[in-house]
């Protein structure tokens, strides 16, 4: 007879003779073929109502286990071994504490300044959007985003980088990740899609996944040279002209034209512009977009919230040209936004509120002030470094000259509970000889003490 040493004594005892008599059959216990007692037995012997091992039975009957087999009773049925990959025993929260606390100073180039985040602002924008007579806050969200949103954009866009466009044009995505993936949809797997070398690599990772072909061209001190790109016909250029990334650069007007014109050449070549952190450009105004000059629909201008708001703001915008909205409405119907219709509401009245652009200029402000202390620090180093990329986004690079590899740079100052950011993983095929003993120095979320303290950890362990 089954004997279950119940826990709990209250209304749900079948969940614990389900339990048992599972457990008993896959650790082997009961094995294939055995009669299990009948439900008025079992009931009698454990002290509870047959109902309450019939509803145990049937479960595990429904399930599987046990097979019912008329004016005979229950029996396990046969069921495989599954057998469990042995791995060894790792303390996950303990190795993360110790990388945690290892780690003293973090210059990554992606982190933002959590201190001025406009906590208050948003508190009042989500009690005013969360309005329970607003009968859309519920329903699944537009294809191509809230209208509220993207008229929002229409106004913010022209004003801030002469970005010409209606909201119809405007497609509301969870990460510039989301919107190449639609850009992917558009045009198959045949497209050829070119790339800056450097590049940011989840563009990189995502074209290739999807199956494009991709081509690298190396760029200059103007961003993605046009000449290579003379061999390729109905291509789409990926590039980050405002502020290359990583490297810093900003394309010229000569060397946008260029690429327009290249463009224009073939009916099916575009350029695509992730313009995404040309807020921050700190010694002039911040540059007009690429598309605000182009008049013949060639550009797909893409931006994000990651920056100027917060990285946990999911929330991405494409501006489409005419031809391919109209591919995109074609093939609409099998797309779902993933974006909540709350959060989008959110972000279009922190926009029309004005709230956003002072926001902008306080964290440009903010940002550029960092920047200076950065400067100054590593004015220490002398003629030892070259800084390049300062005048805009998050982050800086700096080279040595002093024999170490960009390697040894990495280990020595993590060693010294200082985290910086390598740049070949962004260089496609090999660091070339002129971008050795480099490593990209970001400043968004540190203090000035943090920052001091960091350069003064870099300069004892590059032994500068």
């Amino acid at each position: 007879m089954i004997t279950i040493p119940f826990k709990n004594k209250g209304e749900f005892l079948y969940v614990e003779i389900y339990e048992f008599i599972k457990k008993e059959i896959t650790d082997g216990s009961l094995k294939y073929g055995e009669k299990l007692p009948s439900k008025r037995s079992l009931a009698s012997h454990l002290a509870v109502s047959v109902n309450t091992v019939d509803t145990a039975y049937s479960q595990l009957v429904a399930e599987g286990y046990l097979e019912a087999i008329p004016k005979r009773g229950y029996f396990v049925c046969e069921i495989d071994t599954y057998l469990l990959e042995q791995k060894a025993c790792v303390q996950e929260k303990n190795i993360r504490t110790i990388k945690s606390e290892a780690i003293k100073i973090d210059f990554s180039p992606n982190a933002i300044d959590r201190r001025i985040f406009p906590y208050e602002a948003f508190r009042k924008i989500f009690k005013s959007t969360f309005n329970e007579y607003d009968c859309n806050l519920l329903n699944k969200p537009d294809i191509q985003g809230e209208l509220e949103l993207r008229k929002a954009l229409v106004d913010l866009l022209y004003r801030s980088r002469g970005v010409r466009c209606t909201e119809e044009q405007i497609i509301i995505g969870s990460g510039t990740d989301h919107l190449l993936q639609i850009l992917g949809l558009l045009w198959g797997r045949n497209k050829f899609i070119v790339l800056e070398n450097p590049v940011y690599l989840k563009a990189y990772n995502i074209f290739e996944k999807m199956g494009n072909p991709v081509i690298s061209v190396d760029i200059d001190e103007k961003g993605i040279q046009i000449e290579p790109l003379k061999d390729y016909a109905d291509v789409a250029v990926y590039v980050t002209p405002s502020h290359q990334f990583p490297l810093g650069m900003s394309m010229p007007i000569d060397r946008r034209i260029k690429l327009l014109n290249y463009a224009n050449q073939e009916a099916e070549s575009y350029i695509i512009e992730d313009d995404y952190d040309s807020e921050f450009r700190y010694n002039e105004k911040p540059l007009p977009s690429l598309q605000s000059i182009d008049s013949n629909g060639k550009v797909i201008y893409i931006g994000t919230f990651s920056k100027s708001i917060a990285p946990s703001i999911r929330i991405s915008y494409m501006v489409l040209p005419a031809v391919l909205l109209k591919k995109y409405l074609e093939i609409a119907d099998a797309i779902s936004s993933p974006v909540s219709s709350l959060e989008q509401k959110m972000i279009a009245a922190f926009i029309a509120d004005g709230v956003f652009e002072k926001h902008v200029n306080k964290m440009r402000k903010v940002y550029k002030e960092k920047r200076i202390v950065l400067m100054n620090a590593l004015k220490q180093w002398g003629d030892q470094v070259k800084i390049t990329g300062e005048n805009a986004g998050h982050h800086l690079l700096v080279q040595l000259n002093n024999g170490l590899t960009e390697e040894e740079m990495y280990v020595r100052a993590l060693d010294g509970g200082v985290k910086v950011y390598p740049v070949s993983p962004y260089f496609i095929h090999g660091l070339p000889e002129n971008y050795r003993s480099m490593v990209l120095l970001g400043y968004g979320s540190l203090t000035d003490t943090e920052i001091y303290e960091g350069i003064d950890i870099l300069k004892k362990v590059w032994e500068l």
